[in-house]
């Protein structure tokens, strides 16, 4: 990963921000209380990773669980078209059905999909995948938290930001870390990526190990 696809990964997650949420990625991530902000975020990395298999729909009302004012309608007919195979959501998919065998079986890519179905469902399998990589690395956690701490101390505030200072604080850095170190990291859009860097800058290292061992992929509705 470059700096332009950081970039252009931020750039993609804001747009998703704005038209699920109506705001900004850093005004959903100012928010206090608990990991409501962090979870938002989850969620719309779940939006990058179900894309190509879901249909956007304008809510009538603000969703009393995703706090969003779009849905993200899975299409199961989407699975039959040969094209979505070469799309790095759906080999992501696929390598999470193998990384996550030993917890989950499933037959198939849709398989999975159906079980995760909501987005912090395909965002909740993720998060599992990678903390099986994050949180038993110490020495890993330890050089993310060390590129973090440089970051804000050169001035990187994750509530107020814009993509090249993402890049300037250590983003690069980090998602660099994660490519090489998590092999489902390695298969994902620059969405993700610029996603979880956001997470390491938001709550830390060990605090998306605590949380990523609560997520209830299967039955989250955010």
């Amino acid at each position: 990963m470059d700096e332009k696809q950081l970039i252009e990964g931020i750039k993609s997650l804001e747009e998703l921000s704005r038209g699920d949420y109506h705001e900004s990625l850093a005004e959903i991530l100012d928010e206090d209380t608990g990991t409501e902000g962090p979870a938002r975020l989850g969620r719309l990395i779940g939006v990058s990773l179900k894309q190509p298999f879901a249909e956007a729909q304008d809510l009538p009302a603000l969703s009393h669980y995703s706090h969003s004012y779009r849905g993200w309608e899975l299409n199961e007919k989407a699975f039959d078209d040969p094209g979505v195979a070469h799309s790095w959501q759906y080999q992501t998919l696929e390598a999470l059905r193998r990384d996550l065998a030993g917890e989950r079986q499933f037959g198939s890519v849709l398989a999975l999909a159906q079980d995760a179905h909501y987005e912090r469902g395909f965002f909740g399998y993720l998060a599992r995948s990678v903390q099986k990589y994050i949180c038993g690395d110490p020495k890993l956690r330890k050089e993310i938290e060390k590129h973090v701490r440089e970051g804000k101390a050169a001035g990187f505030n994750v509530k107020v930001f814009t993509p090249e200072q993402l890049v300037q604080g250590g983003g690069l850095a980090i998602g660099s870390l994660l490519i090489g170190h998590v092999p489902t990291l390695g298969l994902v859009g620059a969405p993700v990526i610029a996603g979880f860097v956001l997470l390491f800058y938001r709550i830390g290292a060990d605090a998306f190990c605590d949380w990523a061992k609560t997520l209830n992929a299967d039955r989250e509705r955010l």
